[in-house]
């Protein structure tokens, strides 16, 4: 099965450019908790510049996002967006909150049907 974060984090660095980022100028650091182990990534953010990198998770940055491998997972592939697993508290932020916003443009498009949480779909009418 292949292993959906470290493919998002390597299709990024691979982009080199985005430029729907326009001019933004930050650093976002990604805690992925797996299991009793975190992985670190490092995003720098320089006017559309992507520069992607492992961290040991000791660099300060303007912002940390942090999640569960398999939660991460799903928003890296697009079953769930960032948005909505971060107001769900699937993913969690430390800083400056107005740069997760700017960053659910680099997440892939949604596949499918979204991913629904408790028994109620989005949409369903109540009787």
């Amino acid at each position: 099965m292949a292993d959906a974060t470290a493919e998002f984090f390597d299709d990024l660095s691979r982009r080199g450019h985005e430029p729907l980022l326009g001019k933004l100028r930050a650093t976002v650091r990604f805690d992925i908790v797996d299991g009793k182990h975190t992985n670190h990534w490092m995003l720098g953010l320089d006017d559309g510049d992507l520069d992607v990198s492992r961290s040991d998770g000791d660099v300060p940055a303007d912002c940390v996002i942090q999640a569960d491998k398999a939660a991460f997972d799903k928003v890296a592939s697009g079953r769930t967006n960032a948005m909505a697993a971060y107001l769900r508290g699937a993913l969690t932020l430390d800083g400056e909150p107005r740069l997760l916003v700017r960053l659910v443009r680099l997440f892939p498009d949604p596949v499918g049907m979204p991913e629904v949480s408790g028994d109620r779909a989005v949409g369903k009418r109540r009787s």
